[in-house]
């Protein structure tokens, strides 16, 4: 016969096996949930880079849009892609998702420059352009049949070996253009209704690129002094200063004049009918823009200016619709260093010890000195393209702009 303390000891056995059955089944299912979790994210991650590289496949011209793509026809790989204007350049945001499961990114594109060797582009009036001192020019060059000569100024002579360390083409009468789409839609903003914005109140704004940007009119603030970052745009008809203590991190603004207060750090994208003053020893990063579109008949001359010793790193530009007898003017002050593009539909006046890493783009140059002005005279400053990082984009606002899209910048 069997003890009683053996049916007692069975159903404790009984109860450790089936408790380490239990067990095994629970691992088991949490394992097969974590691969197949780990499945649907690879796969999600495939059907991403596959949104983002039918985004870049794209004209950079093209319509904003929004569209959905079932990527194989299956009903189970899809992405939603939504594309817009962010300044001048254009932003992407591509959701992947299979049911519930959803990744997403947020990206500005720009145009790759790997095909555009040119350092300087001055527009035929039939004058010469005249280096002198320790100007250097690096690069192809693009200047008037009347060529290029060496020239004293203030009794020093050119000090280099040769006028231009690259290739010397002829330029056109006119400059290559800006694309109209992009003007006609900066002037949009610029021309905004403020009645139908809030007022920014002072208080700090961030705002993802996965929700709707927030607009506010700031005509009646004396000056920007607050932190800005994400999707936030800033209209004024009339002077936006920004104070140094401000932080701008892709922040867009639209306004009359702008004024940027000397000591100035951050990244922003800064658009103007009249002026944009920036002040000394300002830092303007990665991808910053300053873009003047000028209205035809103003008074005064339209124009940015650059204090001295800056450090800017993206897009220069200015527009005006019929060339005027004052053109507009994109003035660069002493020791200011450039790592993009500056472009100028009229005048660009350097001083010295400017530095450009990258390309210049006007129908003439300016320089001043205590004694005389001088016309297409480079004196001190240096032109160098290959200087420009070689993951450097430009924006397809620049007519001819042609080359492929490729990310910019992740925005989340």
């Amino acid at each position: 016969m069997l003890k009683a303390g053996a049916l007692y000891f069975s159903i404790i056995v009984a109860f450790i096996i089936a408790l380490i059955c239990a067990s095994l089944i629970m691992l088991a299912a949490h394992y097969r949930g974590s691969y197949l979790k780990e499945i649907r994210m690879a796969r999600l991650s495939r059907n991403m880079d596959s949104g983002i590289s039918y985004v870049l496949a794209q004209n950079a011209n093209s319509e904003e849009n929004n569209i959905g793509l079932d990527l194989f026809g299956d009903q189970t790989d899809s992405v939603w892609i939504e594309q817009k204007h962010w300044g001048i350049f254009s932003l992407a945001t591509v959701k992947s998702f299979v049911l519930a499961d959803t990744l997403k990114r947020s990206f500005l594109m720009g145009q790759e420059t790997t095909n555009d060797a040119v350092a300087l582009y001055l527009s035929d009036e039939d004058r010469p352009l005249s280096v002198s001192g320790d100007t250097r020019i690096t690069g192809n060059v693009e200047v008037p049949k009347a060529g290029m000569r060496k020239s004293y100024v203030d009794s020093r002579p050119y000090s280099g070996d040769q006028l231009v360390y690259g290739k010397i083409a002829d330029s056109k009468r006119t400059l290559g253009g800006l694309e109209s789409k992009w003007i006609k839609e900066i002037e949009t903003e610029l021309d905004f209704d403020l009645t139908k914005l809030p007022t920014l109140n002072g208080a700090d704004e961030q705002v993802s690129f996965f929700a709707k940007a927030k607009k506010f009119n700031v005509s009646g603030l004396r000056q920007i002094t607050t932190q800005l970052a994400g999707q936030v745009i800033l209209y004024s008809d009339t002077t936006v200063k920004i104070s140094a203590a401000a932080k701008l991190d892709n922040t867009i603004i639209y306004a009359r004049s702008i004024v940027v207060a000397d000591g100035f750090k951050g990244n922003c994208q800064l658009f103007a009918r009249d002026s944009i003053v920036i002040g000394n020893d300002v830092s303007l990063n990665y991808p910053s823009v300053l873009g003047l579109v000028s209205k035809e008949k103003m008074v005064d001359q339209a124009k940015i200016t650059l204090g001295k010793n800056n450090h800017f790193e993206g897009i220069i530009f200015s527009y005006e619709p019929k060339r005027s007898a004052l053109q507009t003017l994109v003035g660069l002050g002493e020791q200011t260093m450039v790592q993009g593009e500056v472009y100028a539909t009229g005048l660009i006046k350097l001083d010295k010890g400017v530095k450009v890493a990258g390309k210049v783009s006007c129908n003439r140059f300016i320089m001043k000195t205590p004694a005389t002005l001088y016309e297409n005279f480079l004196i001190d400053v240096i032109l160098n393209r290959k200087a420009r990082s070689r993951v450097y984009l430009s924006s397809a606002i620049f007519t001819g702009n042609a080359e492929k899209q490729n990310i910019l910048r992740w925005q989340n």
